[in-house]
């Protein structure tokens, strides 16, 4: 017997990354010659979390007010414009009006509310075959499902072909799309779609909705600011959701906790963009509704810290800086182990830049098995294996291929 509600039986977190990182620190405490190349977080070559000195000046200016209190649900109006310019650079002018915003709890906040409010209850959500596991934990609580697109094609380019098939079958399901895109430095591929590939993806979304069918683009942002094009070269994709027709919209998941570098300060954005205002005023009252059923409001700290160096002009400068060289490092990590990878004939997933980079491996588990013995910790996920570059240093880059090649060699 069991107290629990009938669905929430068969509720088990499955996802690998939580548990398989808490094994990993904890050996890694033991030994410091172990390699913990599971965790989602930037690392720096001293081994220690990367913080920001701009972002920590900025704390240490705000008040108590600021810390501590209460923000409002949809949280305050300088946070909303703090976004905007952050999201939209330079095309914030062209957005400002045609865009609202949503304060949550990071980016899983976003997608939540996102999946809650545009999808019914047993419809599907369109995600990529290799994704971030949590998404579909998210549309289980909502009482949601799924149907996956082959991310790539035959020629290891974004596979629109398939995405285009997948939602002709939504359409005649359920009458309804959400497209989940996760780019640019996809989870776990390091994948970033090209200027063309997403102008053909913002033109299917306008061909399948034109005879009314509501489209949903759920832009899942997270490392949109450690891709090597840089912000002028992200935000020129994001300015083509102004050419949604009425009938589709843009809602992005921004992870301003993942763009600050600040993991444990929950703070994220709901960041909707639709031609049509009833959009945007139905978008404000469900997604209000949605956070302060689930979890009132959002850290006033993390907020303010936004606001704080988007418009403090000598803290930008400062951080944009320093997003530089963070974001030279995660570079000079990928080219450093995609070398070392090709030597040992190291296949690799389709990779751009980011955080991660994905190996094919049949056997997972099993080398992950075999690499935890030769005191190697990585992410084995259905598979693949996902490699966290942004926690190991360049040594270590160097070194993961070599040991990885023999673990998949001597587990096939």
């Amino acid at each position: 017997m069991t107290l629990l509600a009938k669905r929430s039986i068969t509720k088990e977190d499955k996802s690998a990354i939580i548990t398989l990182g808490a094994i990993a620190r904890e050996e890694k405490k033991k030994n410091p010659a172990v390699v913990n190349a599971t965790i989602g977080m930037l690392y720096g070559e001293d081994g220690k979390l990367f913080s920001y000195k701009c972002v920590d000046k900025a704390l240490n200016a705000l008040s108590a007010e600021e810390k501590y209190a209460y923000a409002s649900t949809p949280g305050s109006k300088e946070f909303h414009d703090a976004v905007k310019r952050w999201v939209f650079a330079s095309y914030y002018d062209e957005f400002k009006d045609i865009s609202a915003v949503m304060a949550t709890p990071g980016g899983t906040g976003a997608l939540s509310n996102t999946f809650a409010n545009y999808l019914d209850e047993n419809d599907k959500a369109l995600l990529p075959s290799y994704m971030w596991g949590n998404y579909k934990q998210v549309l289980y609580e909502n009482h949601q499902d799924y149907m996956t697109y082959d991310l790539f094609n035959k020629e290891g380019g974004f596979n629109l072909a398939d995405v285009k098939a997948k939602m002709e079958l939504l359409k005649k399901e359920q009458g309804r799309i959400l497209l989940l895109i996760n780019d640019p430095c996809q989870n776990p591929t390091g994948y970033c779609m090209t200027d063309k590939e997403w102008e053909d993806l913002v033109d299917a979304v306008n061909e399948i909705s034109k005879d009314g069918t509501p489209v949903v683009l759920l832009h899942d942002m997270a490392y949109i600011d450690y891709a090597k094009s840089g912000i002028a070269g992200t935000r020129k994709n994001i300015a083509l959701f102004k050419k949604l027709n009425k009938n589709a919209m843009a809602i992005m998941a921004f992870s301003c906790s993942k763009t600050l570098a600040l993991y444990g300060v929950r703070i994220g954005a709901q960041v909707a963009v639709s031609n049509e205002k009833s959009n945007l005023v139905d978008f404000n009252n469900a997604a209000k509704f949605s956070s302060r059923s689930k979890w009132s409001n959002s850290t006033n700290l993390g907020a303010n810290l936004l606001a704080k160096i988007v418009f403090d002009e000598s803290l930008r400068k400062s951080f944009e800086i320093e997003l530089k060289d963070a974001q030279d490092m995660l570079i000079e990590r990928a080219n450093i182990f995609l070398k070392e990878a090709e030597k040992v004939n190291l296949v690799t997933l389709p990779f751009s830049c980011g955080f991660f980079v994905t190996i094919p491996c049949e056997k997972s588990e099993a080398a992950y098995e075999y690499l935890v013995k030769k005191n190697v910790h990585i992410i084995p996920m259905g598979k693949v294996l996902r490699v966290a570059i942004c926690s190991v240093s360049k040594d270590e880059c160097a070194a993961l291929p070599k040991a990885i090649k023999e673990a998949i060699d001597a587990t096939k």
